[in-house]
Parts: C-alpha cells; sequence; structure tokens
C-alpha cells in the first residue's frame, strides 16, 4: 500500500507538459508551419479563418506527430500549396484531420502514416493547369485510413504500395514511385463513406462478392472482390479513375476515365477480366495494367494522354481492335509474357508501340501511322511480327536485345529515316516483307545481325550497313 501512495504521488509531480496541448494557428500569428514544430503526440492545433499559403508557410506542411488538425468553432481554413508541392505530408500514425479546405497544385494529402482519419475536408486542384501527376490524396502503403464526408474537385484518391526502397527490388511498382502492393490491406482495410468526386458519390468496396458499381459513381475503388462488373461509367476529371486491385473476374464496358492527373483506369494484381469499350483522352496514364493475367482489352481507345494502353507484369493477356492517337507512348508493354496485339491502331504518338523486355509478344494485323520517333520498338522482345501496316513513320520498327524476330508480310510505307533499324540482334527472319517510298534507307544495321535470313523482300530504297559487324544472308 506504501508503495502505490508514493507510486501515485510522483505521477502527479510529472511537469503538466507532459500533458497533450491545444494550439492555435493563424495566418497572422501563428502559422502552421510553426505550430506543428511545436506540436507532440496528442496535440490538438486549431485553425483560425485565413489563407496558409507561402511565404508564411513552408510546405510540404509535415505531420510527423499523432496531432489533430482541425478548423476551429465556426471558422474555414484555407491551405493552399504551390505548384510541385504537396500541401500536407502525413508521416505519423494517428493523424486527423478535420475541417479543412486543402487547395493544391500536386498533392492535396501524401499520406505514408498508418490509422488516419480524415473528416468534413475539401481538397481541390486548384489549377487546371497542374493536373498531370495531380493527386488529391496519395495513401502509400498505409492501413487503417477513415474517410468521412469529404469532397473532391477535380481529383480523388489513389491507394497504392508503400515507397520504392531496397526492399522494393524486384516487386511490381507503380510509376517508378510506389509498389503496386504485396498486402491487400493497403487496399482492404479503410473505411470509406459519405464522400464524394466532382459531386458524384466515391464508391468504395473491398472483400466483397458480386459487386456492381453505380452508373453515377465519380470514382471506383474495388479491391480483394469477386465478380466486379461496371457499365457505362464516366469517372473523368479525377486523379484515379479506377483503382480496381486483387479482383477475380472483372468486367469494364463502356466506361470513360478523362482528364485524370495519374490514372483513368488502374487495374492491378487481378485475375481474369474483360475492359471493352472504354475511352480515356488526356489521362497521364489512360488504361493501365499491372501484375495481372488472362486480361482482354477490346475496342479500347486512348487520346492525347502521356501513356495510352500499357501493360506492365502482365501475363497471358491481348489488346485486341484498340485505338490509341496523340499519345506519348502508344501502346506499352513491359516484362510480361505471352501477350498479343491484334488489329490495334496507332496514330500520330511518338512511338506507337513500345515493348520492353517481353517473353513473348504476337503483333498482327495492326496499323501504325505517322508516329514521330518509332513506330515500333521492340526492345528485347521476341516478336511474330506479321501482316501489319506502317505508313509514314519516322522510323517504322526498331528492333534491337541480342534476341530473334520473326518479321514477315508486313507493309512499310514512306519512312522518314528507315523501314527496319537493327541493332544487336539475335538470328531473326525477314520474309515477304514491303518496304516501299520514304527517304533514307529500308533497312539500316547497326552491330551484329546475327546472320539473320532475308526472303522474299521488296524494298525501293538500299540498305544501310555501314555500321554492322555482319550481313543478312540473303536466299532471294
Amino acid at each position: 500500500m506504501k508503495k502505490l501512495f508514493w507510486l501515485l504521488l510522483l505521477l502527479c509531480m510529472l511537469p503538466l507538459a507532459a500533458d497533450a496541448q491545444t494550439l492555435y494557428a493563424s495566418p497572422e500569428w501563428l502559422p502552421l508551419t510553426e505550430a506543428l514544430a511545436q506540436c507532440a503526440d496528442g496535440d490538438v492545433i486549431e485553425l483560425a479563418d485565413g489563407i496558409y499559403a507561402e511565404p508564411q508557410e513552408t510546405f510540404p506542411l509535415t505531420v510527423s506527430c499523432a496531432v489533430t488538425i482541425r478548423a476551429a468553432q465556426g471558422a474555414c481554413p484555407v491551405i493552399d500549396a504551390p505548384a510541385f508541392k504537396a500541401a500536407l505530408r502525413v508521416e505519423a500514425d494517428g493523424v486527423t484531420l478535420r475541417g479543412l479546405d486543402i487547395r493544391f497544385r500536386r498533392t492535396g494529402i501524401y499520406a505514408v502514416g498508418h490509422n488516419m482519419t480524415v473528416e468534413d475536408c475539401s481538397l481541390s486542384l486548384a489549377d487546371a493547369q497542374w493536373r498531370t501527376s495531380s493527386c488529391g490524396m496519395w495513401c502509400g502503403g498505409i492501413t487503417g485510413m477513415t474517410l468521412r464526408r469529404c469532397t473532391f474537385t477535380g481529383c480523388s484518391v489513389s491507394l497504392a504500395g508503400p515507397p520504392l526502397s531496397e526492399s522494393s527490388r524486384g516487386k511490381p511498382a507503380l510509376t517508378g514511385l510506389f509498389e503496386v502492393g504485396e498486402e491487400k490491406a493497403y487496399f482492404t482495410s479503410h473505411t470509406i463513406e459519405d464522400c464524394s468526386v466532382n459531386e458524384k458519390p466515391l464508391f468504395y468496396a473491398a472483400s466483397q462478392d458480386s459487386v456492381t458499381v453505380p452508373e453515377d459513381a465519380g470514382e471506383v475503388i474495388c479491391c480483394d472482390c469477386n465478380e466486379v462488373v461496371a457499365r457505362g461509367v464516366d469517372v473523368s476529371d479525377g486523379s484515379m479513375g479506377m483503382v480496381l486491385v486483387y479482383n477475380r473476374h472483372i468486367v469494364i464496358e463502356d466506361c470513360r476515365a478523362d482528364r485524370c492527373g495519374v490514372f483513368g483506369i488502374y487495374v492491378a494484381k487481378c485475375g481474369g477480366g474483360v475492359l471493352r469499350g472504354c475511352t480515356t483522352k488526356e489521362t497521364n496514364h489512360g488504361l493501365d495494367i499491372r501484375a495481372s493475367r488472362s486480361m482482354l482489352l477490346i475496342d479500347c481507345t486512348a487520346q492525347d494522354c502521356d501513356q495510352g494502353l500499357f501493360f506492365s507484369m502482365v501475363e497471358d493477356s491481348a489488346m485486341v481492335n484498340c485505338r490509341v492517337s496523340g499519345t506519348g507512348q502508344g501502346y506499352f508493354m513491359a516484362a510480361g509474357s505471352r501477350n498479343t496485339l491484334t488489329g490495334c491502331v496507332a496514330t500520330a504518338c511518338e512511338n506507337g508501340f513500345n515493348l520492353q523486355k517481353e517473353g513473348h509478344v504476337l503483333m498482327s494485323g495492326c496499323t501504325v501511322e505517322a508516329c514521330t520517333v518509332c513506330g515500333v520498338r521492340l526492345d528485347a522482345t521476341p516478336t511474330p511480327f506479321t501482316g501489319n501496316t506502317l505508313r509514314d513513320n519516322w522510323v517504322a520498327v526498331m528492333a534491337y536485345g541480342n534476341v530473334s524476330f520473326d518479321v514477315a508480310d508486313n507493309l512499310f510505307e514512306n519512312s522518314g529515316c528507315c523501314g527496319l533499324y537493327l541493332r544487336d540482334i539475335g538470328t531473326s527472319r525477314f520474309a515477304g516483307n514491303r518496304l516501299l517510298g520514304g527517304d533514307g534507307c529500308s533497312v539500316q544495321g547497326v552491330g551484329t545481325l546475327g546472320g539473320s535470313i532475308w526472303v522474299y523482300n521488296e524494298a525501293t530504297l538500299p540498305a544501310d550497313f555501314s555500321g554492322a559487324a555482319d550481313a543478312f544472308c540473303l536466299m532471294d
């Protein structure tokens, strides 16, 4: 009993500074930056009316303690972040944000801390010219988030894996910055309720069977679900139109995702699905499929995007009768295997088709026109390349990477530099191709050509082998 008495007395004598405190911030007398520097776990920061912006504030406003940041009673504080910087960077676990108006030109909330609560907040892209790569909330490898009664304008929510680090080596990556996410909890452990994107409901489903997405959804997030169906949904003008991760059997038909800051429709870690008749325009990455298998894209279109239709670490999948125009990379495939491109069209892109280190891609019956860099780029991707039409491209086909190619029965017309550019290839076959018109040369060979076979081809311009260590085996 005596020991208990002295213990209680000691606890009563602890400094009052150890108790949680409330700090009052204002643009006039205490910037939020300074309040964050003074706070400790459990503290509350109340914001008075006004605009919290440079030069008084230093962005991103970094939250490294488990604090609550909230609007003072009756106040409507505005956090206005400059271009290229996040408004708030939440690093600590257990942070609460409440009643804030967050305006940004890159990222509203960049969160890597678990168990974050965001309630009654407004997040908006302040200037549409900063839309590319912008995001309302970027949640990188966090769990247990609660998001309630928040509004997103010109932006939305991205759920992703953690930032890349040494531990990420060999794991599928998201835009070169984040992992796809090896833990389902990054996507399924959240509570998202009564939120809107561009005045339409934010739809969130996790670990459910037989999910039907409502047509009026402003953003779609479905994770670890079976039989996901979305038809006729327009998720334009957000950061991520659709986030579909760890699902089985998805059907996405006649959906639109225009002017999205990060991805239009993002599919990762999914098995079995069809995207049919989906369209995207003026989006960073249009339709983006990662670390998935048995996916089929049919009659999909991408226009004026940075990246049009995208496969990364995808297996046993196909794009059929799709169309891309005015993009940086029209069709992109990397690090997958056993994929097919059939009847697809690329027009006025930088690179129409860019295939990088794929295990195998069959490309047939495709059309590539007016691409300013390369119609088709085959980087260490053994490709049966048959029955394609390549017209008015700077370089029609560039093939390299010490693997073998089979290029047969294709039409090359009016290439600005050359029809075929070959560098350090394995033993390949070039048969029945027609290389007509254009400038420069029909074929340019550099490095080793591997004793490749050249048979029954027609060329109206001479070949250039001045940079080659060997020559074709001619069998005409």
